[in-house]
């Protein structure tokens, strides 16, 4: 009989093992299209199948995974699936539309979310996991099962670890040990942890009740939270704030709970922070409390409770308290409270401008900074004889409002930075020192006591609660306070004011006829243009030039083979301060006269005729418009010069006589301007064509040269010259302008020795241009130019500047 028994007790051992090994002990009949799992043990309609194909996808499937079987019936562990979910052929594949199964992993997952109502069945949305709940906040908990639950209908429980390390099904006063599941996701009763739950962290997971995901299948994901005591508890977000700047504190208390939150303390005189309105969670305000009102907690226990400040906020220390609501009641528990501090601090105000601090009057002034006070800076100037307190700096040059009357200050960026880029053009001020005044609020300038801006009508309600307007002097009216400089934060930046000056110098006093002239020079004060005249023998030029942003010009002249031999006087004008031309032409295209207007803008002051019967001619006509800008009805200024036009010319120094393979310089002089090319070319008088089949028996070279500033008045050039392996011969030198029509040339000898004493080599030698005879000429002096014509009259007419005093 025992040993019946032994053999009884290994067979029932012998059929658990080949239970682990086959994942189900009962097979589970199944048809085709069926959804099975991995774990379990079917057997489908056609007893006759010994195999589950994976087909690959296409025209001419191939097998991907075999899963073997016996008279139907197959065992779908783990090992065989393999990974491989999908749809399986026991008959026929998908080609002749065989039958088939489905074969799916049994997933199970978790979520843990906040509860919003009492049936257990809604949620909201908000998860638990990573995070903190009170003792007393519902939860619900859902089961994902997308395949085994609605299939197969089956059962899990939820495993929780304590903060011990301890296991349990339960949680406060529901169990979750068997939890039926018929659907993709399943959604428990809501439950807390309850007042005798433990402190700290928990952890919590999903897993099959039911056989054989049971003993099998992976539990689900796990949720980790901490569960937290529910005493009332209010904290800051931060313990400071830069007024002007909002604040934030957390209520963190019961779930769905009632709680007054106020300004503890606050007194009426100050300007205290204020509650944003129409917050998350608001209830009502409570007028018996400064910055009192009433919330409710969300479903975790939390609120987020934000105060506003303002530029005008009193700066100080603020205890914010909040009291719990009694149950029914609703009124303040004084025993369930908690208080936490928040300072108001003054922000800061910095001002600097680009540059040295010296500027032009007519430049613009880049003036940038912080404001980490208020979101707007009212800006102010101050300076000799202006108002006493400071005009505010956008009016200056237009109505020269005082500073207290500012309607129009810079606003501040979201990174506490500003920009004001002044345009001291039209400013209306002298040159001298300034202090430019940054201000967080609107001020009454400089000034030590306030201003009241009486608008003369009477606030509404509304304006009168919310504080945009104040009480002003007299029942009923109400306006805005400039303060004391002292009531707000403020920085200072000096600026000095100058006369903007013009200079201009030609790039020669002597220009060749068909050449050009450049006119460079600096004009300060940053002018949009400058206004250029030229005055000769019946020639006016009127012409615009373009200034850089460094205050340097440049202005291109062209010099046409028709423009007589004669001095040439030129003016250039500076708008200066208002940034316009002040004299004026009847015609831009075609001028035949200048003036100006009287103050009045319609009267001419003065005017006289550039073209045509009775113009004035050359040094007048010049003297005439200097005389004009000098008016004291216009702010404008002018510098003057003068050069010479000639006859182009072009000398060559005739080097002598060479032997073959010497080296040295051909040079000369010119009168065409500086940069010009000039092209040198040395050919062997004996030039002769030649069969293209015989090598040319001449040599020569030609080369281009720049001409260069000389020292003595007169321009300059020179090419290097090379005679290795020329030709005993007779070569003439050809020297001609590219840009001007203009030759001149001589000839010399290459041979094969110099004899022992050289003989005298000429010097000076001035060669016969050849078409055109370009002989300098003195051109007599023009009076009526001011120094000009006495420099002129001496041969030396070069460049004066001259600036108005």
């Amino acid at each position: 009989m025992k040993k019946i028994t032994t053999i009884l007790i290994l067979l029932l051992v012998s059929a658990l093992l080949a239970g682990t090994v086959s994942a189900g002990t009962i097979s589970r009949d199944v048809g085709s299209g069926a959804a099975v799992f991995v774990y379990e043990d079917i057997a489908v309609d056609d007893t006759s199948s010994t195999s589950l194909i994976q087909y690959s996808d296409g025209p001419n499937p191939q097998a991907l995974n075999v899963i073997s079987g016996k008279d139907g019936e197959f065992q779908l562990t783990e090992e065989v699936v393999n990974g491989m979910y999908g749809t399986y052929y026991y008959k026929g594949n998908p080609k002749d539309s065989g039958e088939y199964v489905t074969i799916w992993y049994p997933e199970i997952s978790l979520k843990a979310e906040l509860t919003t109502g009492k049936d257990g069945m809604s949620t909201s949305g908000d998860s638990i996991d990573g995070k903190s709940i009170n003792k007393n906040t519902n939860v619900s908990f859902k089961i994902g099962s997308p395949q085994v639950a609605p299939t197969l209908g089956c059962s899990a429980k939820l495993i929780f670890t304590t903060p011990s390390g301890g296991k349990t099904h339960s949680f406060g006063l529901h169990e979750f040990s068997l939890i039926r599941m018929n659907r993709a996701e399943t959604i428990t009763s809501p439950a807390a942890p309850g007042r005798n739950a433990e402190a700290g962290t928990w952890t919590v997971q999903a897993q099959y009740v039911t056989q054989p995901f049971k003993d099998y299948a992976k539990k689900s994901n796990t949720i980790t939270f901490d569960v937290r005591s529910t005493s009332l508890t209010l904290t800051a977000v931060k313990d400071s704030v830069v007024r002007n700047n909002p604040f934030v504190v957390t209520i963190q208390g019961d779930s769905l709970a009632y709680y007054l939150i106020y300004l503890d303390g606050a007194s009426e005189t100050d300007v205290n922070p204020t509650l944003q309105q129409y917050q998350d969670g608001w209830q009502y305000d409570d007028e018996d409390h400064i910055g009192g009102a009433v919330f409710m907690t969300d479903a975790s226990g939390n609120r987020n409770v934000q105060y506003n400040t303002i530029a005008e906020t009193t700066d100080k220390t603020y205890t914010i308290k909040v009291e719990a609501l009694k149950k029914y009641e609703y009124e303040p528990d004084p025993t369930d409270y908690d208080t936490t501090k928040v300072k108001v601090e003054k922000g800061a105000v910095t001002i600097s401008a680009t540059g040295d601090g010296s500027y032009f009057i007519g430049a613009e002034i880049k003036l940038t900074g912080t404001n980490t006070d208020s979101s707007d800076v009212y800006l102010f100037i101050t300076g000799p004889n202006l108002a006493t307190n400071g005009l505010a700096l956008k009016t200056v040059g237009g109505t020269n409002e005082p500073a207290k009357d500012n309607t129009q200050p810079v606003s501040v960026k979201t990174d506490n930075t500003w920009e004001y880029k002044w345009n001291t053009e039209n400013c209306g001020l002298d040159t001298g020192a300034y202090t430019i005044y940054a201000a967080s609020r609107l001020t009454n300038g400089k000034s030590s006591s306030n201003a009241f801006l009486n608008y003369s009508y009477e606030a509404t309600d509304n304006e009168k609660e919310y504080g945009t307007l104040l009480p002003g002097p007299g029942e009923g009216y109400y306006g805005y306070y400039a303060v004391k400089l002292s009531d707000a934060e403020y920085a200072t930046v000096s600026v000095n004011l100058k006369t903007p000056f013009i200079f201009a110098a030609p790039s020669g006093t002597v220009i060749a006829k068909g050449d050009k002239v450049y006119i460079r020079g600096t004009a300060e004060g940053d002018p949009s243009k400058l206004q250029l005249y030229i005055f000769g023998p019946n020639k006016f030029v009127y012409d615009s030039i373009t200034v850089e942003d460094d205050g340097s010009y440049e202005k291109k002249i062209d010099i046409g083979s028709d423009w007589a031999s004669n001095q040439y006087y030129v003016v250039i004008e500076h708008p200066m301060y208002n940034n316009k031309i002040d004299v004026q032409v009847d015609d831009p295209q075609d001028p035949t006269e200048l003036f100006i207007y009287n103050v009045d803008g319609y009267s001419i002051q003065s005017s006289f005729i550039v073209a045509g019967p009775g113009k004035l001619q050359g040094a007048n006509a010049a003297d005439a418009l200097t005389k004009m800008i000098d008016s004291p009805n216009i702010d404008d200024k002018y510098t003057k010069l003068t050069f010479t036009v000639s006859e182009p010319w072009i000398k060559l120094v005739n080097p002598g006589d060479k032997a073959v393979g010497m080296k040295f310089t051909l040079s000369g002089t010119t009168n065409l301007a500086v940069d010009d090319q000039i092209l040198v070319d040395v050919t062997s008088s004996s030039f002769s064509a030649v069969d293209k089949t015989q090598s040319s028996p001449t040599s020569g070279v030609s080369r281009t040269t720049k001409v260069v500033a000389g020292e003595g008045g007169d321009n300059t050039w020179s090419v290097e010259i090379d005679t290795t392996n020329w030709n005993l011969d007779e070569y003439t030198i050809k020297v001609s302008g590219i840009e001007v029509d203009i030759s001149t040339s001589t000839t010399f000898n290459v041979v094969e020795k110099l004899p022992d004493t050289p003989t005298p080599t000429a010097t000076g030698a001035t060669a016969v241009p050849t078409g055109t005879t370009a002989t300098a000429t003195a051109t007599p002096a023009t009076p009526g130019f001011g120094a000009f014509v006495a420099l002129a009259g001496l041969g030396a007419v070069a460049l004066l500047v001259l600036r108005r005093t």
